[in-house]
């Protein structure tokens, strides 16, 4: 499985409106494009997601930009890839039964549920302060090393 680039990019530009002047001002799409490496045009796409998401607030005219809708410690990783590219969903049959022939009797969707629902549990567990924290990432990293050490983990 591959995060889409949208998914990438729509983090990376949210952890660089959460670093910069710390929320005081709004952070320009240049100054955005200027940190992240990402193209103006694409990040002006994903504004528009993130602002109809609720998790970014728009200010036009000179000194305008984009500052979070909500402190960072409020917006979950899993909000900002779900605005980015919807929800987790690793196959279709998962969220559209209706789809597939064989979702009733299908041996395999349980496992694809199951999978979903991991990991928009860890995505949720993981708020924009902490990815803009390096002392909270590595707490981050040691619980995920603590959990790969544990057998059946």
């Amino acid at each position: 499985m591959k995060l889409s680039t949208r998914a990438r990019y729509a983090l990376r530009a949210m952890i660089a409106i959460a670093k910069s002047a710390n929320g005081s001002k709004p952070t320009s799409l240049q100054q955005i494009a200027d940190t992240t490496q990402i193209s103006r045009r694409y990040l002006e796409q994903l504004a528009i997601a993130l602002k109809r998401a609720s998790l970014l607030r728009g200010f036009s005219g000179k000194g305008g930009g984009y500052l979070l809708a909500r402190p960072p410690r409020e917006i979950k990783i899993g909000q900002i890839f779900e605005a980015a590219i919807g929800p987790v969903n690793i196959v279709e049959c998962v969220a559209h039964p209706d789809e597939c022939l064989r979702a009733v009797f299908c041996e395999c969707r349980a496992v694809y549920s199951l999978i979903n629902q991991k990991i928009t549990r860890v995505l949720n567990e993981i708020s924009l302060a902490e990815l803009s924290d390096p002392e909270a990432m590595k707490r981050i990293f040691l619980e995920l090393e603590n959990l790969e050490s544990r057998p059946n983990a």
